[in-house]
């Protein structure tokens, strides 16, 4: 199984109440369709952290920084179903519309995506 994890973090300049209008707006649910149909992603799931003191107190325990806002995760069974898809023009065209969606609201030097292979 192929992932791609996106932790993603809000620009300094938008508030928690804008960040989660723009998470959970019908415009961002339809970018996140489209790519799951263009690249025919097997699962997908889209996760805002909690604003919990447990995670307040796992970051004092470890001495790490804020958590990320929220996770993107996208599942492939192999990944040449992914790159078989990848560079097509409908999916460069998808991806760009999701980074100047996400500009508005991530801050994407902060955030981190990257693929994993699940063992």
């Amino acid at each position: 199984m192929i992932r791609f994890i996106n932790c993603i973090k809000r620009r300094g300049d938008i508030s928690i109440e804008d960040f989660n209008r723009y998470w959970n707006s019908q415009e961002f649910e339809e970018l996140l369709q489209r790519v799951i149909d263009i690249t025919k992603a097997k699962n997908f799931t889209k996760n805002l952290t909690l604003d919990v003191e447990a995670n307040v107190m796992i970051q004092k325990e470890r001495g790490g920084g804020e958590p990320f806002d929220g996770i993107i995760e996208y599942w492939w069974d192999k990944g040449s179903e992914l790159m078989d898809l990848y560079d097509t023009d409908e999916a460069k065209q998808v991806r760009q519309q999701m980074i100047d969606y996400q500009r508005q609201f991530i801050d994407l030097a902060a955030s981190s995506a990257f693929f994993t292979e699940s063992q």
